[in-house]
């Protein structure tokens, strides 16, 4: 029996950490550890990539790796969309989003199976030309709460998917409640796209490739609710199916 699994890698985000007067400041870099215990699950081998620009390195890890998750996080810079910020605009990173477009982007180019998880679809728009709602509450009419923190992690809003997109082949059909903690969304579609669910007030909650290739983003976070409902780990084994095409190949 084979040993071998598709390596899987995990975009990462940074946070310092409080330091007294006189000491240094230590600075962390990693995700949630639901991405990683997601693939697992689904026979998959995470490599968490660290936030450190280099561009050679992501181009060597780009050569080596099966697929691409784009994982959660705070805003993209909205220079990086040829935007002023609005003023609810927090926790930029010019290191993250450079990183995670040029990740983007060579996965695209590269035909990496790619999956965006809530700041991931919008990496994936934006690496790609599109735009993005800067603040849902002040600048989407009549809008849903689409940033909740309920005591357990659950559905707080349903979204309806595109009947015959690829998401519905991997969620199934029939409505889908999703946990929600964003206040940007995409707005226009980049190079490519197309949208797989909407909330009922308009957001997009989901895209992918218009021609076929292996991406889908999603606006929730399938990695909270996977450890307990197949509907969202089936997002993480299409991933590593998808992937294990490519390493067997």
């Amino acid at each position: 029996m084979s040993t071998t699994k598709p390596l899987i890698a995990l975009s990462a985000g940074r946070r310092n950490l409080a330091a007294d007067a006189g000491s240094l400041q230590t600075v962390l870099t990693g995700c949630d550890i639901q991405y990683a215990e997601a693939v697992v699950r689904a026979g998959g081998a995470p490599l968490i990539i660290p936030c450190v620009w280099e561009s050679a390195a992501l181009a060597a890890i780009i050569g080596r790796v099966d697929a691409i998750l784009l994982t959660g996080g705070g805003d993209i810079a909205p220079m990086e969309f040829g935007e002023e910020p609005h003023p609810r605009t927090a926790l930029q990173d010019p290191a993250r989003d450079a990183i995670e477009l040029e990740l983007t982007r060579l996965a695209v180019e590269r035909g990496l199976p790619l999956l965006g998880v809530c700041r991931g679809i919008q990496t994936l728009n934006v690496a790609l030309g599109g735009t993005l709602i800067q603040d849902i509450p002040s600048q989407v009419d009549d809008a849903l709460l689409h940033s909740a923190r309920p005591v357990a992690r659950t559905g707080i809003h349903s979204v309806t998917l595109e009947a015959g997109s690829l998401l519905e082949r991997v969620m199934g059909g029939g409505p889908l409640h999703v946990n929600s903690y964003h206040h940007q969304a995409v707005r226009d579609l980049g190079r490519g796209l197309k949208v797989n669910c909407t909330a009922r007030d308009g957001v997009i909650e989901g895209v992918e490739a218009e021609d076929g290739q292996a991406i889908l983003a999603v606006q929730f976070h399938p990695e909270e609710l996977a450890a307990h409902d197949a509907r969202f780990q089936a997002l993480f084994d299409w991933l590593i199916r998808e992937a294990s095409g490519r390493a067997r190949g």
